[in-house]
């Protein structure tokens, strides 16, 4: 999820979606800005150590720290040197991804297809915006954040992207890059925020629409796919047009990433790692998720 959310174009949240742990995600991040929080001003501090999923959280945000404070430089050295094939990896890894979820869907209709076609169509559209010009004030970072990361939980819509779009990409590598304290801080502030509120509605809207949301995801994932095209070209300044490619060596090694990419999707699906888990050992998250299922 690290390494993807330093990817523009690619979501965290695709990951998490894809590895079984996404309905985990949204319960864990619910619990330590809602529940956690009011023991902790209550003084309650080992009620709220019991309630905290210390288990689920700490691998997983020691893993996305790890890989965004040592991979930011070699992230932007491969998209600076091997655009295509890196896009070409993450174009599989997501198209990978919108096939294993398909199979979640047990019956189609109306309605869900409806559903699939918006999510697809407003990604499409929303990722051919031109970029903005960026601001390094505190207050624009803060929003930034607060944006950002709604992006990074969706699956499809990448929140790195979402930064490209607001001008504030380079902004923010660059003061993870620099160890820039005060911005990293006002921009971890509104991705606080962002994360505490935009889960509560995914979450609600899981346990009330499940199949419903599936299918928007799916559609969302499938749209992220213009951005993640491995042959761009720059048409103007800031604008980016997908192209066809040219029959060569590098189009035959892109194409080999590309399936290499889907084949690892496909095989995490075959061996279980990209189904649904309850890892958490909380009866609330047990009963949420599967009242949410059935």
């Amino acid at each position: 999820m690290g390494l993807a959310d330093l990817v523009p174009g690619v979501s965290g949240g695709t990951i998490a979606f894809l590895f079984g742990i996404y309905d985990e995600l949204l319960f864990s991040i619910r619990k330590v800005s809602g529940a956690v929080p009011k023991l902790l001003i209550k003084r309650q501090f080992k009620e709220a150590i019991n309630q905290t999923p210390f288990s689920f959280l700490l691998p997983l945000g020691l893993g996305m720290m790890t890989a965004i404070f040592s991979m930011v430089k070699v992230v932007t050295y491969l998209l600076d040197n091997f655009p295509v094939y890196v896009w070409s990896f993450f174009f599989g890894l997501v198209l990978g991804s919108v096939y294993v979820v398909s199979k979640r869907v047990e019956k189609w209709n109306l309605r869900r297809g409806l559903l699939f076609v918006a999510g697809f169509g407003i990604t499409y559209m929303v990722l051919g915006l031109p970029t903005m010009d960026g601001n390094t004030s505190l207050w624009a970072l803060f929003i930034t954040g607060a944006i950002a990361i709604t992006a990074m939980i969706l699956p499809g819509i990448s929140g790195s992207l979402i930064m490209v779009i607001l001008g504030q990409y380079e902004t923010v590598i660059n003061s993870v890059s620099d160890r820039h304290m005060e911005r990293m801080v006002s921009f971890a502030s509104g991705a606080a925020v962002g994360i505490a509120i935009f889960s509560r509605i995914l979450s609600w809207l899981l346990k009330h629409y499940h199949t419903a949301v599936v299918v928007t995801m799916m559609g969302i994932m499938l749209g992220s796919l213009r951005k993640v095209w491995p042959w761009q070209i720059e048409k103007s300044e800031k604008i980016f047009v997908n192209e066809l490619p040219g029959i060569n060596s590098e189009f035959f090694i892109a194409l080999s990433i590309i399936v290499g990419g889907f084949c690892i999707v496909y095989l995490l699906n075959k061996i279980g790692i990209a189904n649904e888990h309850d890892d958490i050992e909380s009866e609330e998250f047990i009963e949420e998720v599967h009242s949410a299922k059935n």
